[in-house]
């Protein structure tokens, strides 16, 4: 097997490779992948506080929105880094896997003038290591200002399409995730269909969905940009989405809801509960409006997570399991602690990882560095998360035919990682000159497994 060792390594890292993990003074884990540079920026004019990560450039400049909330810590923007090297990795970018975060609540401060400063701060860096977009709390309107303030239009994505950006506003994001869905419907079965071998726990879920046919029911926790999307998206492939969620209220419909009314009606308004006005009106909409912990427990087919990090935990995963949940595909960040994960997995739950599933932003943010067009980033983001999901797929059937019918035969998000290990581990090499050993390593066909 395959497996980095001290002369692997880039020598710059600035500590013992044999000592692995450590922490730095951030408190950050640190590891063979990362992080190179932890920058934590202050600035006492504005009052504004930040964190840039930048996990891992040896596939290219690391790519990674910047999030702007009152809860972000120095470990959750590390943590989020490490996502983006493996999902860049993952879509075969020329990426590396970087993060930024802004400590405050947007309403509550000048937003432009902490975007300003943010960007005066980690100027050295961009976009020769890093190159930002947006995320939670920020906006294309932000990319522009960041943009102007580093000066050069190179150094984010996202921005507004009269700067040449494709803004994630268009649903990128929440495309992939739809994107991710269909591949995983149809290739269980193409299983059935081809007569394919396949575990009993896989053909138990491939005969659950296959009965419910055009029934089968979805559920949204979060409808900012890649929940409303995914639904919208969802909903033009005809696939029913019965309840979506934010932080303020869950709406639910047995039946499924009316996702282009739903988000007609959501135009003019910030959150879910806002709709208890409709719900009042009889000559007006009416939704069924409850509490937004209630998502955890109505029955359904497919859970998409499209919040925030750490939401499906060991609280919340019994309660999906017991609500009959087959797949879930993740539209969040790290919807999933690694506890909920084991459990899920352990209970024959398909999970499609986050750096597979929502890679659709990043997907189109390449595309709209390369001056590219809007349809472009779709059929890209179609081609390669379906190619990708698929294959990931393809190789969790594989691993369960070998090894029988016990975990980690639904174990996506283990494969697709050393997939996405094997290409940064070869950037690695080809950086440092290890000609003859990054051969090697492309020679080979096993996977990394640490």
């Amino acid at each position: 097997m395959v497996s980095p060792d001290s002369n692997s390594l880039p020598s710059d890292l600035g500590f013992n490779v044999e000592k692995y993990p450590l922490e730095n003074s951030a408190g950050l884990e640190i590891d063979e992948w990362g992080p190179e540079k932890v920058l934590q920026v202050y600035d006492p004019d504005t009052g504004m506080k930040g964190v840039l990560v930048i996990d891992n450039t040896s596939t290219g400049p690391g790519k990674g929105g910047i999030r702007f909330a009152a809860s972000v810590t120095a470990t959750e923007v590390f943590r989020l880094a490490r996502t983006m090297t493996w999902k860049c990795a993952s879509a075969g970018l020329p990426f590396g896997g970087a993060k930024g975060g802004i400590i405050a609540n947007p309403s509550k401060v000048n937003q432009v003038e902490w975007i300003k400063s943010f960007a005066k701060m980690i100027r050295p860096y961009c976009p020769s290591q890093y190159i930002a977009a947006t995320d939670v709390g920020t906006t294309e309107l932000d990319m522009a200002v960041f943009a102007h303030e580093i000066g050069d239009m190179r150094a984010c994505t996202g921005k507004p399409q009269e700067l040449g950006g494709i803004p994630h506003e268009l649903g990128t994001t929440g495309y992939g995730v739809s994107v991710a869905l269909r591949t995983t419907i149809d290739f269980l079965k193409d299983i059935k269909r081809k007569g394919l071998k396949a575990s009993k726990p896989f053909n138990d879920l491939i005969n659950s969905l296959d009965t419910k046919s055009n029934d089968i029911k979805v559920v949204i926790q979060g409808f900012g940009n890649v929940g409303s999307f995914t639904a919208k998206f969802l909903n033009d492939l005809d696939i029913k989405v019965i309840g979506v969620s934010d932080v303020s209220a869950f709406v639910f419909d047995e039946n499924g809801l009316d996702i282009p009314q739903l988000m007609n009606d959501m135009k003019d308004k910030s959150k879910l509960n806002d709709l208890l006005d409709y719900s009042k009106n009889p000559s007006q909409n009416s939704y069924d409006i409850l509490d937004k912990d209630e998502i955890f427990n109505v029955d359904s087919d497919i859970f998409i997570p499209a919040a925030l990090t750490g939401v499906i935990n060991d609280k919340t995963a019994p309660k999906i399991l017991e609500n009959n949940v087959k797949i879930i595909v993740e539209g969040a960040n790290i919807p999933t602690t690694s506890s909920a994960d084991q459990y899920l997995i352990g209970n024959n739950i398909l999970i499609i990882p986050d750096f597979l599933a929502n890679s659709g932003g990043v997907i189109g943010s390449f595309v709209e560095y390369q001056g590219r067009t809007e349809k472009e980033a779709f059929d890209l983001i179609d081609y390669k998360i379906t190619n990708n999901v698929k294959k990931a797929l393809y190789n969790s059937l594989q691993l369960t035919d070998q090894g029988g019918n016990t975990s980690p035969l639904f174990n996506v998000r283990k494969i697709a990682m050393e997939t996405a290990k094997q290409i940064v581990y070869r950037a690695m090499l080809l950086r440092k000159g290890s000609i003859s050993v990054a051969r090697e390593a492309y020679a080979r066909k096993e996977q990394i497994i640490f």
